[in-house]
């Protein structure tokens, strides 16, 4: 699938963090990145912390300083399974794995497979979330 008809069907949006730049203006995210950088607020954005969408985001700190159970774990994804369903239209989700991280005993390892919606192409967000810290997510 070519560049610009990803980005028809995809997007584009400012870029994840912020940037400007005198040149160029704001940085911009296209197509699989806009999505991506997307998944990444959402999952670090607090319900009721954004203006006129107090729902929106997915309230990861509520599973700050709790202790790592099964329930934890499946709770942890059922949150992630929703969220994701409800705000993010441009994937499908495919999988979603938790486990303890090694030799971290508070940290969870979080692994997110999605299809972006009009193609074939999948694509992992991986990150850890720290009990005692917060979320931290990257893209592989």
């Amino acid at each position: 699938m070519s560049d610009d008809t990803l980005v028809n069907t995809l997007g584009r949006c400012w870029a994840f963090p912020p940037q400007f730049s005198p040149e160029s203006g704001v940085k911009m995210a296209e197509g699989t990145d806009a999505v991506l950088q997307s998944l990444q607020v959402l999952f670090l954005t607090e319900i009721g912390e954004r203006i006129m969408r107090e729902s929106w985001g997915a309230g990861m700190n509520d599973f700050l300083f709790e202790n790592i159970s099964d329930e934890l774990l499946a709770n942890i994804q059922s949150r992630i399974e929703e969220t994701i369903l409800r705000y993010e239209p441009r994937v499908t989700l495919k999988d979603v794995v938790i486990k303890p991280a090694d030799n971290e005993p508070s940290r969870l390892w979080v692994q997110i497979t999605v299809t972006l919606t009009g193609s074939q192409l999948t694509e992992v967000v991986e990150g850890t979330l720290n009990l005692n810290e917060g979320l931290a997510l990257r893209l592989i």
